[in-house]
């Protein structure tokens, strides 16, 4: 075990899989909101934000902003 350890450890193998970015800046701030749902609900949400091909936070930001206003 420790041969090919040794031997992965030695390899100059430096493929890059993916280039990590980092996020500069948000253009919102956000805050963290938790709450609990109950399943049925959360599973027409899930099915209604796929529908609409977009996730399950846009779906509830454009819910929240239209009872807002």
């Amino acid at each position: 075990m420790n041969d090919l350890i040794n031997k992965v450890k030695s390899s100059n193998n430096q493929n890059q899989i993916q280039k990590v970015v980092p996020v500069l800046s948000k253009e919102i701030e956000e805050v963290q909101f938790s709450f609990y749902i109950e399943k049925e609900l959360y599973k027409k949400l899930k099915l209604k934000a796929f529908e609409k091909d977009i996730t399950m936070k846009e779906f509830l930001h454009n819910a929240i902003r239209n009872s807002l206003d």
